[in-house]
């Protein structure tokens, strides 16, 4: 697992660094600079190249890289934009360096002639639009259609929330330093970061009492979800009670129920409309069955005798919003002690009626999609993409819930101050029934960590899910195209044996 920071974890990290570790800061920027250029060596045609280089301690790094460079005897010339007034101490003298060593300094370079180009005109500081000489600087960056490497972070992408502030450069590589960024992996600035290279220059983390602090979790974190104990039975891997589908509904059901079977849980009973009865016996033998009719009150002793049995609830997957769904609801998150994973029509039910979840006396998760959390928080989808993390954060402490905010980059916050961003996935994702699929392996999950050696938090476990959930769609696609995959056939990359192994060398087909 990897941790990101925000542009103010990372300024009091490189102060840290510098002021209590006794780091110079010219070493740092030398280091930053050594990284930049290993990169443009390994992976481009460095016969001519261009540092474009901004008046902060980022341009300092573009200057510093294209001195190395030349002195390796290859063609780099620096491209200074903005105020040399207002220089850095750190960029001023690495200009001064530059000017001795006679470093090739251009005013009006055209870019469609260099064959790389060092993107150093803003940091991880940025904080307000692209707009002047440096707006139309990067623009013209963008038109060249040379190769990019960024250094840090594309300039114009927001560090902590991946938004574009104006215009950004589109980069083939970031080299981003001591640790990752949150908007180097959160759309658009996932798409603007092309190939992502994490150089370790010498800074340590910095982190304040009680900040939010940002993961992203690798394959291998997976392992201890998916290893399985030889001497477990199906009570050990959990009991598992699902609410799901309605009268005009039955797929879903069907969808997160095998899904939760199929990543390993142990037993399963199924509350449904009774329409569902045959097609569910027929498909999936396995689980139990609890019927009810809809439009009639629910009969609280069976639905009592349910939650006794069962370990874990899940409720929401096409089960509508009519009386009947909406008393089920109601019903489960009053009475229920067990952990309640809230997903589709369960949400848009509390979104009518939020004391429902706030006055909840169980462990929760929530899986709203966009559409679901616009209605949740009465804010429109565009601004809860303005900055995804801080909308699943503030939900996820309002309401003291797990929230796993789902997008084309899935965010998962906890109550406690921790994000994880999702960086698995791919638009075969991008179909019906997939997020009953995610709800089925997300339910299974954690009803399996009662009994793990090793509990992993429930955050940490839901994470887990929606990178494993992520990782099927890709080793679908791979098997497919992703245009044609269905939910169901996520179900069956479940099968692929090495996932449940513990293999940690699974070729990834992301396209992010």
């Amino acid at each position: 697992m990897q941790e990101l920071v925000t542009a103010i974890q990372m300024r009091r990290s490189d102060a840290h660094t510098i002021e209590q570790q006794n780091m110079p800061s010219a070493v740092l920027m030398e280091r930053a600079a050594l990284s930049v250029v290993d990169v443009l060596l390994q992976n481009h045609d460095p016969k001519r190249i261009l540092a474009v280089c901004g008046t902060g301690n980022n341009g300092g790094d573009g200057v510093a890289a294209a001195r190395i460079l030349t002195l390796r005897g290859y063609q780099a010339e620096i491209f200074p934009v903005g105020n040399p007034d207002h220089y850095s101490e750190g960029m001023k003298a690495q200009m001064e360096i530059a000017e001795k060593y006679r470093i090739p300094v251009v005013k009006n370079p055209v870019f469609a002639e260099y064959t790389v180009i060092i993107d150093a005109v803003f940091g991880t500081g940025l904080s307000r639009p692209v707009t002047g000489v440096y707006a139309a600087v990067i623009d013209q960056i963008n038109e060249s259609h040379v190769p990019v490497i960024s250094v840090d972070i594309p300039s114009g992408i927001h560090t902590d929330t991946g938004r574009i502030l104006g215009t950004a450069v589109r980069a083939s590589e970031t080299v981003t330093f001591a640790f990752e960024k949150p908007g180097l992996y959160l759309p658009p600035g996932s798409i603007c970061a092309g190939t992502i290279h994490t150089a370790d220059i010498g800074i340590t983390g910095c982190f304040a009492p009680g900040e939010t602090r940002y993961y992203r979790m690798e394959q291998e974190d997976l392992v201890p979800f998916l290893q399985r104990d030889p001497l477990g039975n199906k009570g050990t891997f959990g009991k598992i009670l699902i609410a799901a589908g309605s009268r005009e509904i039955c797929g879903a059901a069907l969808l997160c129920s095998e899904a939760a079977f199929r990543s390993g849980a142990g037993m399963l009973r199924i509350l449904t409309e009774e329409h569902n009865r045959l097609p569910l016996l027929m498909k999936l033998p396995e689980a139990m069955l609890n019927l009810y009719r809809e439009g009639e009150s629910l009969e609280q002793a069976p639905l009592a005798q349910a939650m006794e049995w069962a370990d874990l609830i899940l409720v929401g997957p096409g089960i509508g919003t009519g009386n009947t769904a909406g008393e089920l609801v109601a019903y489960l998150l009053s009475n229920s002690r067990l952990p309640v994973v809230l997903d589709a029509d369960a949400l848009n039910l509390i979104a009518r009626e939020p004391a429902l979840l706030q006055q909840a006396s169980c462990p929760t998760v929530i899986t709203p999609h966009l559409g679901e959390m616009a209605r949740l928080t009465g804010k429109s989808i565009a601004e809860l993409k303005e900055d995804l993390p801080a909308a699943a954060l503030n939900f996820a402490k309002r309401f003291h819930t797990i929230c796993v905010l789902k997008d084309a980059r899935t965010v998962v916050a906890s109550p406690e101050g921790r994000v994880y961003i999702n960086t698995s996935g791919c638009s075969a994702l991008a179909t019906a029934g997939s997020g009953d699929v995610l709800a089925g392996i997300l339910a299974s999950l954690l009803v399996q960590q009662n009994h793990a050696p090793h509990p992993q938090p429930a955050d940490r476990t839901a994470a887990a899910a929606v990178f494993l959930h992520g990782l099927l769609g890709e080793l679908t696609a791979s098997q497919r195209n992703e245009a044609s995959v269905l939910a169901g056939d996520l179900i069956q990359t479940l099968t692929f044996d090495p996932l449940f192994r513990g293999q940690e060398t699974l070729e990834r087909h992301s396209v992010f």
